[in-house]
């Protein structure tokens, strides 16, 4: 039987395989007898010992190889084992011969450091004994003396010199001399200050610089004097109100809150009068204190860069300030709430005095009471802007004076500080805002605002009256302006300024202005219709007066100045308008002149006259003609034109006449024949769409166009007709439109 057979065969066999377990339990609790067992065992073992047998057999010339190898093994084991050993004898020799030098060279290097050690408390023991005896021959000099003892402090400093009895008196004396020196010096630092000895407080300095504390002078001393002014600030500003009981007598009548009324009069008084006694005197001198400081300081500039003392001084004291009075009781506050510009006029007359370029107000320390005296300010700006309109009632003079002097004390209490007048402007443009907004909502939009045939109805009366009540309000803004524009700053006059740009009578002088205007071109179309424009006589010699449409219109406009303008007194306003009623008028009359048709020279006459009687009719709506600017050079040149033939026309034309080549070329075609249609009538409209049409097209190059059709038209009836010659304006026509539209290419 193979050896692997045995094996399975023990493994697999209940009884074995208990023995192969690592915990063999007794097996005499079995069924099996002891002798069975042993026998069983003995089999087992007989098997086992065959299998080894014939395993042994069958590889003894490997077991005997191996077993010759596992000498050499031994042998190699024995010899590595001896070098080992040697090795390690070795490595204990090195091991001795390195550190051995090493202990030796350690304990020769703390002998040298403590060689050094003693070399320089020796060394520095001899540099301190020659300073304490050179210190010792220095007197009034603390300048000298502050330089030794700071090299003594550096030399002490490096070492311990605990122990030495030769130097133990004298660390002692060096110590407790700094001390001196710097007390005294402290103590010169504030005698200095308090009488202003700026070459005291130079030597001072130099005694700070060279016991290397500058630094922490300058901070001791400034806490020092803000500390002091905290306390004066805090005294100043506590003031309490003491209710007294009045007692009533039968002569004596009580009045309800006299007394607290009194008592708060009297905390008003004695809060500023102590607030004005500690800018002008305490915070003040405390202030000069610290310039003086300051310009010692840059003075010494090896000192080091301290630049902002002042100024980080005054930022502290306007925080010490506001905190304080953050302290104070309800009203305390409230009477630095009300009277908020004395406080900044405390501060901006401290800094004048001061003359001091880097000390600036911490506004943010005082925003409370700003915010809240600008706030209280807004509400009494508005106040009498709202209490004067009542129901759809105009306000009087009487109120807008009072809205006005309400204004006049916010920008007066504002002069002095700039960033405050800014924000009071701000509060005054508001209630310009809000007074131009409760006018505008009173003003009447009805359909018979504008109406111009009857009398001015009440709406009208009202419009009128609400916009002069305005003029009035603006025009007393505009003269407080004047009189303060030295005092307050520019950029708070601008903002007043601007807010007055919407308060104006315009908006309803314009819709008087439309209404006027289309009736005056209503009376202006008449004129196509004056028989005299069309008559064949000659009018050499005969006496012409204007034709009856100017009449009319001349009628109307003073009608219109005399009735419905005239209710306006905004002269600005009024002037506009007027110039724009005037501007249009002429306009449209030469617009008209140049397209009547048919004309003859008596008509051409009769035009004339009225382009100088035109200027009589607007007379009462402008003084001066010239105001009219360009209009009023047009209607010059179209008194000429009348008077000249379409040659001398066109001559004139380029020689720069004031009159556009396509008004002009309208016109020349008065003097043509029934076959060289207007450009109107060419395109089938009447005198009314063609004053439409030149209304919405403003630009010579389409009234150029416009024209230049009729005449390409002309031009395909007569080559249609195959007629002979053209009519004699019709040459002159083309020369204009091509002149007028070089003039536009250039």
């Amino acid at each position: 039987m193979e050896a692997k057979d045995v094996c399975v065969e023990i493994e697999n066999d209940e009884f074995y395989s208990k023995f192969l377990e690592d915990n063999v339990k007794p097996i005499t609790g079995e069924n099996v007898s002891v002798t069975e067992q042993v026998t069983k065992l003995a089999v087992g073992i007989e098997k086992l010992g065959k299998s080894l047998e014939k395993q042994v057999l069958a590889k003894h010339n490997d077991l005997l190889t191996q077993a010759s190898h596992i000498s050499d093994l031994e042998t190699i084991l024995e010899s590595i084992y001896s070098q080992v050993q040697g090795l390690l004898r070795g490595a204990e020799n090195l091991k001795d011969r390195v550190s051995t030098p090493y202990r030796t060279l350690d304990n020769q290097t703390l002998m040298l450091e403590r060689v050094q050690i003693t070399c320089n408390l020796l060394r520095h023991s001899s540099k301190i004994i020659a300073l304490w005896n050179k210190l010792s021959g220095i007197k009034d000099n603390p300048s000298k003396e502050a330089i030794i003892l700071f090299e003594l402090n550096e030399l002490i400093s490096d070492y311990d010199f605990e122990g030495i009895d030769l130097l133990e008196d004298i660390l002692k004396q060096v110590h407790n001399k700094r001390i001196e020196l710097l007390n005294n010096s402290t103590t010169a630092l504030q005698e200095s200050l308090l009488i202003g000895d700026k070459s005291k407080l130079l030597q001072c300095f130099k005694v700070f610089h060279n016991l290397q504390c500058t630094e922490e002078q300058i901070r001791k001393t400034v806490e020092s004097i803000l500390n002091d002014l905290k306390k004066d600030i805090e005294m100043a500003l506590n003031v309490k109100v003491e209710f007294h009981d009045i007692k009533k007598s039968a002569s004596t009548k009580m009045t309800p809150g006299k007394a607290n009324l009194m008592s708060t009069h009297e905390l008003k008084t004695i809060l500023w009068d102590n607030i004005e006694k500690l800018f002008k005197v305490q915070i003040y001198n405390s202030c000069s204190k610290v310039i003086m400081l300051q310009n010692v300081i840059n003075e010494l500039h090896a000192i080091g860069n301290f630049r902002n003392i002042a100024k980080n001084f005054w930022t502290d004291l306007s925080t010490v300030f506001s905190t304080e009075l953050e302290k104070t009781s309800v009203p305390v506050n409230q009477c630095v709430e009300i009277d908020f510009p004395k406080l900044l006029k405390c501060f901006n007359d401290l800094h004048s005095r001061l003359k001091c370029k880097d000390l600036e107000i911490n506004r943010a320390a005082l925003t409370k009471w700003e915010n809240s005296f600008l706030s209280k300010s807004l509400g009494k700006l508005l106040e009498p802007v709202r209490s004067m309109w009542h129901l759809n009632q105009v306000p009087t003079m009487d109120q807008i004076d009072n809205a006005i002097r309400v204004i006049t004390e916010a920008l007066s209490i504002s002069l002095g500080d700039k960033q405050l007048s800014i924000s009071l402007a701000q509060s005054v443009a508001k209630s310009i805002k809000q007074m131009n907004v409760e006018a505008e909502q009173r003003l009447s939009m009805d359909n018979d605002v504008a109406q111009i045939i009857e009398s001015p109805t009440s709406a009208q009366q009202k419009n009128a009256e609400l916009c002069n009540a305005m003029y009035y309000f603006s025009s007393l803004i505009k003269r407080v302006l004047l009189n303060m524009s030295a005092m307050l700053p520019p950029e708070s006059v601008q903002i007043v300024q601007n807010s007055l740009k919407d308060v104006s009578s315009m908006p309803v002088l314009q819709l008087y202005a439309e209404s006027i205007k289309n009736s005056l071109y209503i009376i202006l179309m008449t004129m196509h219709d004056e028989p005299d424009l069309t008559r064949s006589d000659n009018p050499t010699g005969k006496s012409l007066s204007c034709s009856p449409y100017m009449k009319e219109l001349q009628q109307f406009v003073s009608r219109c100045k005399d009735i419905y303008l005239s209710m306006f007194r905004e002269k600005a306003a009024l002037n506009e308008c007027c110039i724009n009623i005037a501007t249009a008028c002429v306009e449209k009359f030469i617009q008209h002149v140049c397209n009547v048709r048919p004309l003859t020279q008596f008509g051409r006459v009769k035009l004339q006259i009225d382009c100088k009687h035109l200027e009589v009719a607007l007379s009462p709506v402008i003084g001066d003609m010239t105001d009219l600017g360009d209009h009023h050079r047009q209607l010059k040149a179209l008194s000429l034109v009348l008077e000249k033939s379409p040659q001398e026309i066109a001559n004139s034309q380029l020689e720069g006449a004031c009159l556009p080549h396509s008004l002009v070329m309208m016109y020349l075609f008065s003097f043509a024949g029934s076959q060289l249609i207007s450009p109107h009538t060419c395109a089938g409209w009447n005198i009314q769409r063609l004053m439409q049409w030149l209304d919405s097209h403003k630009k010579e190059n389409e009234r150029l166009d416009f024209v230049a059709g009729a005449l390409q038209r002309y031009q395909n009836h007569v080559r249609d007709n195959q007629i002979a010659t053209y009519d004699e304006v019709y040459p002159v026509l083309l020369q204009l439109l091509e002149d007028g539209r070089k003039i536009l290419k250039q």
